[in-house]
């Protein structure tokens, strides 16, 4: 239990990332899930309109779980993240010039970069669980200062990890075509 009373903090600041982002695509699949659809069915998924949606409230769900309880809520935050990392996979294989949709009606394609981003989410959350830590929020209220800096840096992690989501493939392709044919 030293081990977990340890660990829990220091994990607290990305399990929250990882939470956030979660909510974040969830919302996404519930306000728009149209594209979701479109890219599940890309990847040989058929799932219904409402299927997408009851998805998004999953994640929802599971992300603000994971943010107010932590400990066995952090094991359905990777699971959802395993969910997400093996239709990645799919989409990358079997249609890779399909939008994705993973935060709503984005245009960006899956790339290696981005199964890289879920697998690393999904494998904080099994940590989080793992160490045995309660509420992040609980973790780092207990330190005040600590907690808003880790909460700030948080959402730091969350925005960077959406550009790497949506905007660096059409950033990267842009260049791609920029540059000369070799």
């Amino acid at each position: 239990m030293i081990l977990a009373t340890n660990v829990a903090p220091s994990l607290a600041g990305p399990f929250l990332a990882t939470c956030a982002l979660l909510v974040i695509a969830g919302a996404g699949k519930v306000a728009h899930p149209g594209p979701a659809r479109t890219a599940a069915h890309a990847a040989g998924i058929r799932v219904s309109r409402s299927g997408i949606v009851v998805f998004g409230f999953v994640e929802i769900s599971a992300g603000v779980a994971g943010t107010l309880v932590g400990g066995r809520a952090a094991v359905v935050v990777a699971a959802c993240y395993v969910v997400l990392t093996a239709v990645a996979v799919a989409l990358l294989i079997r249609a890779p010039a399909t939008p994705c949709a993973c935060l709503g009606s984005s245009s960006a394609v899956v790339t290696r970069t981005h199964l890289a981003l879920n697998v690393a989410a999904g494998a904080f959350a099994v940590a989080f669980a793992a160490a045995g830590g309660g509420s992040p929020l609980a973790v780092l209220s207990d330190q005040w200062f600590a907690g808003v800096v880790i909460a700030v840096l948080a959402v730091c992690s969350v925005r960077l990890a959406m550009l790497v989501l949506e905007t660096l493939p059409e950033v990267t392709a842009a260049i791609q075509e920029g540059q000369p044919s070799t």
